[in-house]
Formats: structure tokens, C-alpha cells, sequence
């Protein structure tokens, strides 16, 4: 049976690799472990009897969420971006090889 304290340990173990997984883009992984660190909290929450310490957990786990969410908000914008300008070259490539075939002389 593990203390608070050994799942409190644990908790913080399982967010970090979340973030590391996150940063390594083994997108497989996350729900695994999002599942492990659920399964985990609920073991943490059921045992931790300090008010103050469930409180504190609960709001580091929500900003550890908060924080890939935003990540992940931004890695999307940024490849909306990207894609919207490799349209934009490809129509621009587009269009000199029209033009090139509109001005070539028979």
C-alpha cells in the first residue's frame, strides 16, 4: 500500500513524463498515461487526509494539464500557419507556371 507521500512523488513523476512524451511527440503514450496519473490521484485522494496538500495537488495537476493544453493549442497554430503558407507558395508556384506557359512563344 503506498503513503500520500509516495503518490504524491509519483503523481509529479507521471505529469513530468507526460510533458517529456508531449515534447517528444509520442502522441500514443499520452492516454496511457493520462490514465495512469487518473488511476493515481484517485488512489492519492481517497488516502491524503491534509486539506491544504489535496488542494495543492489538485491545482498543480491543473496547471500541468492547463500548460499541454497550451502547448498543444500552440503547436496547432503554428501548423495552421506553416500549412497555410506551403498553399500559398504552391499557388505561387502555380500561377509562374501558368503565366510561363501563357507567355511561352510557339
Amino acid at each position: 500500500m503506498n503513503t500520500p507521500a509516495q503518490l504524491n512523488a509519483q503523481l509529479l513523476q507521471l505529469l513530468e513524463q507526460m510533458h517529456i512524451t508531449f515534447d517528444e511527440k509520442r502522441w500514443r503514450r499520452m492516454p496511457a498515461l493520462r490514465q495512469q496519473l487518473m488511476a493515481c490521484f484517485d488512489e492519492y485522494q481517497k488516502l491524503e487526509t491534509n486539506v491544504a496538500e489535496l488542494a495543492k495537488m489538485k491545482r498543480h495537476l491543473r496547471d500541468g494539464f492547463a500548460q499541454l493544453i497550451a502547448q498543444s493549442e500552440q503547436r496547432a497554430a503554428e501548423l495552421e500557419h506553416k500549412m497555410a503558407q506551403h498553399r500559398d507558395n504552391q499557388e505561387g508556384v502555380l500561377a509562374y507556371s501558368m503565366m510561363a506557359l501563357l507567355t511561352e512563344q510557339p
